[in-house]
């Protein structure tokens, strides 16, 4: 098992993307940290505290990822990875629970930040001829 990833690593991880940015929306809880697209604001990741339960069992709660995903290569992740989960609190088809603990390796979490990001990026415009 890796070493875990903090959140201050995580954000620097989003940051290299170039397109991302980072705030802190919910005043109850300033811990929580959204992770947006800088052209259209739209969430591609969240960073907080997540219920043991979540991923199968235990006490308390523990720092995790939620990204956005293909359902396809959610259910595949979710069988291959005791660390990912359907996502909590949002839509469990296109979302997913991501453990920072090591358990899921430091490559893969990357990538599934960065393909979240790219699924919630525009979509071109389709052109539309004068007639």
């Amino acid at each position: 098992m890796e070493k875990p990833i903090g959140k201050e690593e995580l954000l620097r991880m989003a940051d290299g993307f170039g397109c991302a940015l980072c705030d802190h929306p919910f005043e109850s809880d300033p811990d929580i940290a959204v992770l947006r697209r800088k052209d259209n604001r739209k969430w591609f990741g969240i960073c907080f505290c997540v219920p043991l339960r979540t991923f199968g069992g235990g006490d308390g709660s523990e720092l995790a990822l939620n990204v956005k995903c293909d359902p396809a290569l959610s259910h595949m992740l979710c069988e291959t990875y005791a660390g990912v989960a359907p996502g909590y609190h949002m839509n469990k088809r296109y979302w997913i629970s991501v453990r920072l603990d090591g358990s899921v390796p430091r490559a893969e979490v990357a990538q599934l930040l960065r393909l979240s990001c790219d699924i919630v990026a525009p979509k071109p415009r389709a052109h539309v001829k004068n007639k």
